[in-house]
């Protein structure tokens, strides 16, 4: 008997989810084996001239962060007269007047900063950027996102490294101050982790290329100019100008031991905004430079992590469509023998839990608690159903990211849980495709809750309970998204 199409299809999605899970494990082993090191560079306060820095702030309507943000760049240390501070309001809102408020209260503080505003914002976050670059003479620009509290040796710690000519970023990791303000916040936290304490740690110890992260790091003028500039061709400038400053030989440098302290989005549609972004940025990027980095002279090992890491976005489709095939492929693909029926398992078996092991190993190896690892291996089904569900909002990213040059940069909304009271449904900026993304996941939820109730009704236990997992990781993702549009009272 022929098999049935589902078969050779499910395997397929199984096999290129492998690909990708082989991956973390690729750079969990870097990690292990490289075993980053913590320089420790002498303070720059004994050098006999101090290079001068201008520290960035992009700001877009932020009124409930920016008294905290301009508390910390206040205080970050530097010789007198050879730093700057730019606050670069783009804002619609009364951010500017708390601005000014702020400036008026602390007149000591005050001559730093010059809060900069521009008539139309164009180019966005990029724009602004490139736009308070001509306003200094600065050699060094550190740039700190709104919700961000560099710590006052920030400068101290990170810019020794630039004594060294041939480096042109230093990219600190982030942490998060409210990582375990709610299940949400617990969830990211622990993607976050893998990615900024294992996979950026592992890319730089090997010598291999990894991005500035838009934020709490620091860019040496000659080598942003050299990479291009600022563009907003992409919604991830970031990455984009990453990719085109080490393509001309500057070298990045991570310090995974030094965290600088921000704001997780605590509320579902802040959370999708900002992975929508994310993803979308990483396939315009990928459109625009893969066929460059493939062509460069740049050794084949940096070329092949390249590839992986501007390829990762396509996980999301892969996941969807698996999800969506679960159902019928257990209803109507025959019972497997012979290598295919342990190929499969196998494959799925390690591709779950290899991811599950990368984010065990971002806590652990951050000095996390043993408890926290149980916790979540206990909850490993839990969240990775929720990853599962989240690839429905980034598939439309990547399709986005594919057909789409640029875009608008849609902010995070942060301010904790302060940014949640109100209405969010009217800071959406495009409610069409919010609603449409949560009813796809109510229909791939449904479906899969039906399929569950039906194998638990044939005592097919282990099938309806791994669909029942699934289901509620669609409808819970899809309620959180609903319940963040209800209007709240502070």
């Amino acid at each position: 008997m022929s098999l049935s199409p589902l078969v050779p299809t499910y395997f397929v999605l199984v096999l290129g989810m492998t690909f990708f899970a082989a991956h973390k494990i690729k750079m969990l082993a870097i990690y292990l084996r490289r075993s980053p090191t913590k320089p420790a560079p002498a303070s720059p306060n004994t050098h006999p001239a101090a290079p001068l820095v201008c520290v960035q702030c992009p700001v877009y309507n932020e009124p409930l962060v920016i008294d905290a943000l301009l508390d910390s760049i206040t205080a970050l240390r530097w010789p007198a007269g050879r730093l700057e501070i730019q606050l670069l309001d783009d804002s619609t809102d009364d951010t500017p007047g708390r601005i000014t408020a702020w400036l008026a209260q602390h007149p000591e503080r005050a001559a730093l900063v010059r809060h900069v505003r521009r008539e139309k914002r164009s180019g966005y976050k990029a724009g602004a950027l490139a736009h308070g670059m001509t306003l200094t003479r600065a050699e060094f620009f550190p740039i700190f996102d709104a919700d961000f509290r560099p710590a006052p040796d920030f400068l101290e710690i990170l810019m020794p490294h630039f004594d060294a000519p041939e480096v042109g970023v230093v990219q600190a990791r982030w942490d998060f101050a409210n990582r375990n303000a709610s299940l949400l916040t617990r969830f990211q936290a622990l993607f976050l982790d893998a990615h900024f304490i294992v996979e950026q740690a592992a890319r730089h110890a090997a010598g291999l290329f990894f991005n500035f992260n838009g934020t709490a790091g620091i860019w040496r003028r000659t080598a942003l100019e050299d990479g291009g500039g600022w563009t907003a061709d992409t919604v991830t400038e970031d990455l984009d100008l990453s990719y085109r400053a080490q393509l001309r030989g500057w070298r990045f440098v991570y310090r995974g031991d030094y965290a600088v302290l921000s704001e997780l989005p605590e509320n579902m549609a802040a959370f999708k905004s900002q992975q929508h972004r994310w993803t979308k940025g990483g396939i315009q990027v990928m459109r625009k430079q893969l066929v460059t980095i493939l062509r460069s002279e740049v050794p084949a090992r940096i070329k092949r992590e390249a590839t992986w890491h501007l390829l990762v976005g396509f996980i999301h489709p892969l996941l969807i469509t698996f999800a969506a095939l679960l159902v019928p492929y257990f209803l109507f693909a025959p019972a497997l023998s012979g290598w295919l029926g342990i190929a499969q398992p196998v494959a799925l078996t390690f591709t779950l839990w290899t991811t599950v092991g990368l984010y065990v190993a971002g806590r652990q190896l951050q000095g996390g608690a043993w408890r926290e690892a149980i916790v979540v291996v206990v909850a490993a089904p839990l969240i990775l159903s929720f990853g599962l569900a989240m690839s429905v909002t980034n598939t439309i990213a990547v399709i986005e990211g594919l057909c789409l040059r640029g875009g608008e940069f849609v902010r995070t909304p942060k301010g904790g849980a302060r940014a949640v009271v109100g209405s969010i449904f009217s800071r959406l900026r495009n409610r069409a495709l919010f609603f449409g993304v949560t009813i796809i996941e109510i229909a791939l939820g449904l479906v899969l809750l039906a399929g569950a109730v039906h194998f638990a009704q044939l005592d097919r236990e282990s099938i309806a309970v791994l669909l029942g997992i699934k289901a509620l990781g669609f409808l819970g993702l899809a309620a959180a998204s609903l319940n963040d549009l209800r209007p709240r009272t502070a």
